[in-house]
Parts: structure tokens; sequence; C-alpha cells
């Protein structure tokens, strides 16, 4: 009668263990682009864009919608420029 459950037990446990990769849910992304890529590439940038705002909660932690919205940033920032405040000084002193 032990032997029976202890059979019955590995039955189960190797069916658990042969099905537990079919049934993954993570999104398949294709391959992963990197940021200086999407800023190359405008429209599989704006396609990878449009697809993860509409499935964010999905894909906003994956590399390519990560990668492809710093490319957007660094491409929509501009470039760097250094700010006057000395006329804002004056007028605070006064």
């Amino acid at each position: 009668m032990n032997i029976s459950y202890v059979r019955n037990f590995a039955a189960v446990a190797m069916v658990s263990f042969a099905l537990t990769g079919c049934f993954d849910d993570t999104p398949d992304i294709g391959p992963v682009q990197t940021v200086d890529w999407y800023k190359e590439h405008v429209d599989e940038r704006k396609v990878t864009l449009e697809t993860c705002g509409n499935n964010p909660g999905e894909l906003k932690d994956t590399p390519n919608c990560i990668n492809a919205l710093q490319a957007e940033r660094a491409l929509s920032s501009g470039e760097p420029f250094e700010l006057d405040l000395s006329s804002l000084k004056s007028e605070e002193d006064a």
C-alpha cells in the first residue's frame, strides 16, 4: 500500500514537471534592439512605442520597450545647453 502511494506521487510529480514549460505567458518580444538601433530606425521605434503603449502592463519592462523609449527621449530632448540664470539672481537680491 505504501509503494502505491509513492508510485502515484512520483507519476503526478513527473507529469507536473513535464507540463511546467507548456503554459508560458511571457510575450514574444523578438530580437532585442539597442538604443542606438532605435535612434537610427524611426519607423521601427514608432511601431515599438505604439505597441508598448497599447499594452504597458505586459510590455513596459521588456528590453525593446525600454530601449525604444530611451532612444525617443534622447532624440526629443535636443542638444544640451547652458541656462543663463544671472538675471534671476539679480532680481532675487532686489
